[in-house]
């Protein structure tokens, strides 16, 4: 059985362990045919796909019994997920696919220092595993976590903050008080609720966004559509899709926005003005429907090279 690490120089606490759950008495073996079952357990996406080989699931559950502010994470093609709930101690369920040539399913970390917890399978850097992790931390979820999936989805809701890698997976944020930086690799990311500065970079999946906050947004989607839906006015909303389409609804009146589409359509809809507004569709067509004056204190800037443009008051 593995121990919980406590920081250097910190008493040991005790921890709850789970016990592992083998289905079938024993161990659940599933074929070759039966590999995409094993992606829908482990909740797997776009990742690195099992080998050809039959496949061990192993389950437990692990009450970590010390303070956690932050959690490091990394599941190697499964799923993440984080989120609050009725618990008084972090818990992490893990759920494992190893070869079935292997005896035992390899050594999961799940250590506690200076309150990170850190949550990896070294072994399945390198061999034939993955880790799925679902983390519930007690409301109101102040931790900041870091997450790597390796193409697995990732879901993140109602934490203090996110740093989230997903090497091609989708991605779900919600809920994030804090700052948020997400890089998917192509995957989709989906966000909703997002107060803190976000930092967003889709590598050609599509983005959509609603009821963002009014911090600092910076987004670039490499090919993929934006679809951004603000309930605030951001201090700067700068948005680029390198060809992609992009539609920006803003409730209250931003500050200052800067978008660039290299070709895709864009629209935007904004409340009140006047706004210094610049523009340049590189011969595409536009229409502005807005109030606009040189002079005001509020900026839009929009560049499509190509692509349509409209920019028109909200309803």
């Amino acid at each position: 059985m593995r121990a919980v690490t406590p920081a250097p120089g910190a008493p040991r606490a005790p921890i709850a362990r789970g016990r592992w759950i083998w289905a079938l008495s024993g161990v659940v073996t599933i074929g070759l045919l039966a590999i995409p079952t094993v992606g829908f357990l482990l909740g797997t996406s776009s990742g690195p796909a099992l080998s050809a080989q039959p496949q061990h699931i192993a389950m437990q559950t692990v009450t970590i019994g010390q303070p956690v502010t932050s959690v490091d994470m990394e599941t190697y093609g499964a799923s993440a997920l984080v989120a609050t709930g009725p618990v008084h101690s972090v818990q992490v369920t893990e759920t494992i696919a190893y070869d079935s040539q292997d005896a035992r399913p390899p050594a999961v970390t799940d250590s506690v220092a200076a309150g990170r917890l850190t949550l990896a399978a070294p072994a399945c850097a390198a061999s034939n595993c993955t880790v799925g992790l679902t983390v519930i931390v007690p409301a109101p979820g102040d931790v900041a976590v870091i997450a790597q999936s390796d193409g697995g989805t990732v879901t993140i809701t109602g934490i203090g903050q996110a740093n989230v890698n997903s090497d091609g997976g989708p991605v779900r944020a919600t809920g994030i008080r804090g700052p948020l930086t997400v890089a998917t690799e192509g995957g989709t990311l989906t966000l909703n609720g997002v107060r803190g500065p976000l930092r967003a970079d889709t590598g050609g999946g599509s983005l959509t966004a609603q009821d963002m906050g009014r911090a600092a947004t910076s987004v670039t989607t490499d090919g993929g559509n934006a679809d951004i839906e603000f309930a605030a006015a951001p201090a700067n909303a700068s948005v680029s899709t390198g060809g992609g389409g992009a539609q920006l609804e803003f409730a209250v009146p931003p500050q200052a926005v800067t978008l660039n589409t290299d070709g895709g359509p864009a629209l935007v809809t904004v409340p009140g003005g006047p706004y210094a507004l610049t523009t340049g569709t590189g011969g595409g067509p536009q229409i502005i429907a807005i109030a606009t004056d040189p002079g005001a204190a509020r900026s839009i800037s929009v560049t499509t090279d190509g692509g349509p443009l409209q920019i028109a008051p909200s309803n």
